[in-house]
């Protein structure tokens, strides 16, 4: 989830080096639930040459695209994120023929330089939830849509923290607990952790053409099983302590880090088995002037 809140104390996810190991290996998991696509089946791939990438955070979507397209020195390439924080050092990557990732840094909440206007065919967003409210989708789908040529494309991504599970009946109290208080803390802090549907509603209604949603799950997918256990405890170690604390369930970060050690414990042994179940909808739609 990239930083993208104008108030750091509302955004629930840390900026360090673990933080950035764990947004490189969601990126891996995302893929595989969705195919290893990294965009949608309904985005003619040829047409794109020119993206930018909202919430980019380590960059690793980016570096992910040009590494598998046939001709990255063609690519113009940007990635914005509120935080520098993931960005590797010179706030740029390189990768075959050369071809060079700017990052910058920016608010997606505020316009975009003049400069970036009308110039991609494709913005691609994902994993804001943890720094937006629900009034702010507007904002930035609007903000988004700026950076759009008149026939674009934009892929908005959402995991949807709401139905984190197993397929375990009745459900494990532990994960009951978990998914509870990030759900509370993030309402209490006015953010909003119903994503999925709100970015569809927002592109549905937004001026876009040709609007698709998908939802991707792990449910069905066998070769998943042994690591979706292991992204979910990422997302709740990443997640649950610091709700702990704005919620006053825990006195500090130390203390809220014993308590979810304690539910995450209980959830690894329940997926022994039961198998965790988690799930990230796509919604894409083509600018219409």
């Amino acid at each position: 989830m990239g930083s993208h809140a104008s108030d750091d104390k509302i955004y629930l996810l840390g900026r360090d080096e673990a933080e950035t190991e764990r947004l490189n290996k969601q990126h891996r998991f995302l893929l595989a639930i969705s195919g290893d696509e990294l965009m949608h089946p309904s985005i003619p791939r040829d047409q794109i040459s020119a993206v930018a990438d909202l919430g980019t955070g380590t960059g690793i979507w980016l570096e992910d695209f040009a590494q598998k397209h046939p001709n990255p020195s063609s690519l113009d390439l940007h990635g914005f994120d509120i935080s520098p924080a993931q960005f590797p050092t010179g706030h740029e990557i390189v990768v075959p023929e050369k071809t060079r990732i700017a990052l910058s840094v920016h608010d997606a909440l505020q316009p975009y330089p003049a400069e970036h206007l009308g110039r991609y065919d494709l913005v691609h967003i994902r994993l804001l939830t943890a720094g937006l409210k629900q009034g702010d989708y507007t904002v930035v789908l609007k903000n988004a849509r700026d950076l759009l040529k008149p026939t674009g494309y934009l892929q908005w991504e959402e995991v949807d923290t709401t139905t984190f599970c197993t397929n375990g009946h009745p459900e494990l109290p532990a994960i009951t607990t978990m998914r509870n208080t990030v759900i509370d803390a993030m309402l209490k802090l006015n953010l909003w952790p119903f994503a999925p549907p709100t970015v569809y509603e927002e592109i549905r209604t937004g001026g876009f053409n040709n609007v698709h949603r998908e939802t991707y799950t792990t449910e069905g997918k066998e070769h998943l099983y042994a690591i979706a256990p292991k992204w979910v405890t990422g997302v709740m170690r990443a997640l649950v302590p610091q709700s702990m604390v704005v919620l006053g369930q825990a006195g500090s970060e130390e203390e809220a880090k014993g308590k979810t050690e304690g539910l995450i414990g209980e959830f690894e042994e329940h997926c022994r088995r039961a198998l965790a179940l988690a799930s990230f909808g796509v919604s894409v739609g083509q600018r219409g002037d």
